[in-house]
């Protein structure tokens, strides 16, 4: 502003200056206003002389933030890129920064001592889901040798059954806080329960490691359910093709397990997902039908597969899968009571693959299961347990690989003793 008022009182005096020469020159008509072309080429030309000294100020500002822009930009670009350098540097550890842990599943899947023989000196506590069962009884034996190759005492490994019921299952938490083990592994199938637990180890600072069925606050262990139902449900599908495609089909079944919580229901919708990914949903939802059948007693799901059956009499050709094949075995039972059992119409593709699974298979019962290998869930889980007893970290989700099993492969993987 004061820029301003100065060009402002110079350009008032340059104009004053020209009037009075033009004044001394017409001294006979007396002071005349100047020409009206003359007064406005000075207007002009007053008006560039102001121009020029407001924006060269300007400019050498604007000069000077760009090149401090640039300074900067440049001291930032260095900045970061010796700081990645050093990070880069400094990280010793695999992308994920779970090397301890994989260290260890590597000597785990060779069935080699565990270096350092991490587990000496913790106790570990594990609770089964119901104990007795062929992938049950696989899981624990797995444990217990893994728990062995890490040099763990067996008489600091506590086991306690849950007898697939919820009462028991907490009951059986509390037991194993009382003991106060360096970690405990909970293999429980009501996710109520597991939030209860969880809130209980927290408390008192001890990590879980979940199996099969999620537990907050604890990495899970088991089988991506999404993907194994996924699986199955494209084995299936080959053999609707190999029928002569969905026209052939009058039901799709899915057994479930609503208390296992959302995660486990995928075990079952991802079977449906596979069938909408190839025909359509406007094909699939009207012939699919859902039923809880239970977290793996034969008996109940016999119970609901009978209910399900009687509101389909005429339906005939029918894909089929529930959880497991515990429950499997109450289903199968419930069609042939029923009498509509005929091998030829019944699509069955099972999900574990135990020793119940493989000769349900053998028998002509199913036409394919995918295997979940519970024979080397330990594998995973003492690996798991001994990182975080030696304060390393474990990564969020534990998978299994899987493989869908059927009489062309299945003595490639389970060999006919």
């Amino acid at each position: 502003m004061f820029l301003e008022d100065k060009n402002i009182k110079l350009s008032k005096c340059f104009v004053r200056k020209v009037y009075c020469e033009n004044s001394n020159q017409q001294k006979k008509k007396g002071c005349l206003i100047m020409s009206k072309t003359k007064l406005s080429l000075i207007l002009v030309l007053v008006a560039a002389v102001i121009a020029t000294l407001v924006i060269l100020p300007g400019c050498s500002t604007s000069t000077t933030t760009t090149a401090a822009a640039e300074t900067t930009a440049a001291a930032e670009t260095t900045a970061a890129a010796e700081t990645t350098a050093a990070a880069e540097t400094t990280t010793t550890l695999p992308e994920g920064g779970y090397a301890y842990y994989d260290e260890m599943k590597a000597a785990a899947k060779e069935g080699k001592e565990y270096p350092g023989t991490p587990a000496k000196g913790f106790s570990l506590a594990f609770t089964d889901i119901n104990g007795g069962m062929p992938f049950t009884n696989s899981v624990w034996k797995s444990v217990q040798d893994q728990w062995k190759l890490a040099g763990g005492d067996p008489e600091k490994l506590y086991y306690a059954d849950n007898r697939y019921d919820a009462t028991i299952g907490l009951k059986n938490a509390d037991i194993m806080l009382a003991k106060k083990p360096n970690v405990l592994i909970n293999f429980q199938f009501d996710a109520k329960v597991n939030s209860i637990i969880s809130n209980k180890f927290t408390a008192a600072n001890i990590p879980i490691i979940a199996v099969d069925v999620p537990t907050p606050n604890a990495p899970f262990m088991g089988v991506n359910n999404f993907k194994v139902a996924y699986m199955a449900g494209e084995a299936a599908i080959e053999q609707v093709e190999a029928m002569g495609g969905i026209d052939k089909i009058d039901n799709i079944i899915l057994g479930q397990f609503p208390a296992g919580g959302e995660v486990l229901m995928l075990r079952s919708e991802g079977f449906y997902q596979a069938f909408v990914d190839k025909y359509g949903a406007d094909v699939v939802d009207p012939k699919t039908i859902r039923f809880d059948g239970g977290a793996g007693e034969a008996e109940q799901a016999n119970k609901a597969m009978t209910d399900v059956l009687s509101k389909i009499p005429n339906a005939k050709v029918i894909a089929l899968t529930s959880i497991n094949e515990q429950t499997m075995s109450g289903i199968i039972s419930a069609i042939q009571t029923a009498g509509r059992w005929d091998p030829a119409n019944w699509i069955i593709i099972t999900q574990g693959c135990d020793e119940v699974g493989q000769q349900q298979l053998r028998d002509g019962l199913t036409d394919g299961a995918v295997a979940y290998f519970p024979e080397h869930y330990g594998e995973y889980l003492i690996p798991a347990s001994v990182a975080f007893m030696n304060g390393q970290p474990v990564p969020p989700f534990l998978y299994v690989e899987n493989q869908v099993i059927t009489m062309d492969n299945i003595d490639q993987f389970y060999p006919k003793q």
